[in-house]
């Protein structure tokens, strides 16, 4: 976000400064871990981003009264294992969600991918899925299609659909880091397709990880995801996964 911003230390906010003089990635790095809040405020609303783990308390509570004639929206970006990125259309919904982050900021995350089920009627599917749900035939461009190996006893991605938020992220290339299965995040994730092909039945979740971005930065990143399943007649039976970002009914901090 561009604008005008404000770096808080120690409970005092600082002189304003503009854009022209920003600091290099590993100079802000070393700020947040020293507890600083940075504030940012200008025609496209406000973001308030910091450390979670760091000692930040006190800028953070400067930052609640500061808050309450910030422009709007409200972005909050903060770090927890991860970065997690929140909008808020009222100064009483971040404050209120500043106060949550802050009374539990001591938490540690040892798991970092976190699935929810829903029954399909259970909640309002978001529009790509309710489209794939009624037209199958659209699936397959917006899926990536995972196909069960006798040999490994896994599921390995078979191929990424053009529309897909892997390829429009990660590219086309099952070697890319969320394609994998080895890791925590392939591991979690991948447990649902056996139940799908098992029950012939699509399964409906809410997918919460924390995942690294082709920059290498790691982001918390919200999805609702549609697994349905697809019988090859002249190959090993496969899923196709169709993900859409969303916010998701799990709450870490």
């Amino acid at each position: 976000m561009q604008g005008q911003r404000y770096w808080v230390e120690s409970g005092k906010i600082g002189a304003a400064f503009n854009d022209a003089a920003v600091n290099s990635v590993v100079e802000e790095k070393k700020k947040f871990e020293n507890g600083l809040v940075r504030l940012t405020t200008g025609n496209l609303g406000t973001e308030i981003k910091w450390h979670v783990q760091s000692p930040c308390y006190a800028s953070l509570f400067s930052t609640l009264e500061w808050l309450k004639a910030a422009k709007l929206p409200i972005i909050l970006r903060f770090y927890a294992s991860g970065w997690f990125e929140e909008f808020h259309r009222t100064p009483e919904s971040a404050v209120q969600r500043l106060e949550d982050v802050i009374s539990r900021g001591d938490r540690h995350f040892t798991t970092k991918t976190m699935v929810k089920q829903f029954e399909l009627n259970e909640k309002p599917l978001p529009s790509l899925l309710t489209e794939c749900i009624n037209t199958p035939s659209t699936a397959s461009e917006y899926a990536v299609e995972c196909s069960f190996q006798d040999n490994t006893e896994q599921f390995t991605v078979q191929k990424i659909g053009s529309k897909s938020v892997i390829n429009q992220v990660w590219g086309p290339f099952p070697s890319s880091f969320p394609c994998q299965t080895t890791g925590q995040y392939g591991q979690v994730v991948s447990e649902a397709y056996g139940e799908v092909l098992n029950t012939g039945r699509p399964r409906y979740d809410h997918v919460l990880a924390a995942m690294r971005m082709p920059d290498n930065v790691l982001f918390w990143v919200p999805y609702h995801r549609l697994v349905l399943p697809k019988n090859n007649l002249n190959g090993n039976p496969s899923v196709l996964v169709i993900s859409e970002l969303n916010q998701v009914d799990i709450t870490l901090i």
